[in-house]
């Protein structure tokens, strides 16, 4: 990865941010190949992304998704936001997001419920896995620059080509030599970028570090676990709503109908039948049956990526 930390200088905008010419250069190629992004409006999804990625992709993004819930769980997560991982063509891997973290901890209480009523989470991108991410599908964002530049870059709301992007920025960045893939978040535009970004490249760093540490033996067994947790995240990811992922968080926790109803702002029939598809879609019919899918899902504590 060729960032730099980047270091704020009164006056002075971020280095990371996007220049006029790498923009101009973005929409000039929309241009002359006479792509209109489609903006979400039709995506060609890949199926089973997660088994189309590569070992050492998916043991990134374990450790990323257990960084970012050790935040959650202490109550420091990015509000307004979503962290996204991309393999290197950026096609969406994963999407994690604080709601469903406070969900699946079960932490938070009063103080996660008003976040969760207060956050405009419908105003963002609705990005899955095997969404691409690239300027053909949705213009110019900054997942696009740091593919082309191969560093850190942040592009401002009203920069981005679709509109759903524009009441956000974006800030990305590569990572591994090769790279591996790219992730980045999505957040509030009136959001401060410096905070973000340097929680990200930091993160990436950290987790590059690891990553080059590892050999060996040591480190095949990792990557074949975390291949396995991708795994099982593309498959729920697939599989479950939102919604229904949610639901079955809660569920695992221990909760009732009405718990969950209180929890998640919804009517105890709503979780109910959010129950019944759940498991009508996991071939379950029993919360023992389902309990014993789960565990024989899990590798300690951890459990899929959101």
């Amino acid at each position: 990865m060729g960032s730099p930390s980047e270091e704020r200088i009164p006056g002075r905008e971020p280095t990371f941010l996007a220049t006029e010419e790498e923009i101009a250069e973005v929409l000039a190629g929309l241009r002359g190949r006479n792509i209109r992004p489609p903006c979400g409006s039709r995506q060609d999804r890949s199926p089973d992304v997660s088994l189309m990625a590569s070992r050492r992709l998916l043991s990134f993004i374990a450790r990323l998704h257990r960084r970012y819930r050790h935040y959650a769980k202490q109550g420091m997560f990015f509000p307004d936001s979503r962290l996204i991982v991309t393999d290197p063509e950026l096609r969406v891997i994963a999407v994690i997001h604080p709601v469903n973290l406070l969900a699946l901890e079960g932490k938070g209480g009063e103080r996660a419920d008003e976040r969760r009523r207060i956050l405009p989470f419908d105003a963002f991108p609705e990005l899955k896995p095997g969404d691409a991410l690239d300027e053909a599908s949705y213009g110019l964002n900054a997942f696009v620059l740091a593919k082309r530049s191969r560093r850190l870059r942040a592009v401002p709301g009203l920069v981005h080509t679709c509109p759903q992007f524009r009441q956000r920025r974006t800030v990305a960045v590569p990572f591994g030599s090769e790279p591996l893939g790219v992730t980045g978040l999505v957040f509030s535009a009136h959001r401060d970028p410096y905070g973000y970004a340097g929680w990200l490249i930091e993160v990436v760093e950290q987790i590059e570090r690891e990553l080059q540490a590892g050999g060996g033996e040591a480190e095949r067994g990792t990557l074949s676990e975390s291949e396995k947790e991708g795994e099982r995240a593309g498959f729920l990811e697939k599989t479950l709503t939102v919604r229904e992922r949610e639901v079955l968080d809660l569920v695992l926790e221990g909760l009732s109908d009405e718990a969950i109803a209180q929890k998640l702002h919804i009517s105890v029939w709503t979780v109910r039948t959010h129950r019944k598809n759940m498991y009508r879609k996991l071939g379950v019919s029993t919360l023992r049956d389902l309990m014993v899918k789960m565990k024989g899902w899990r590798s300690g504590e951890e459990k899929y990526l959101v």
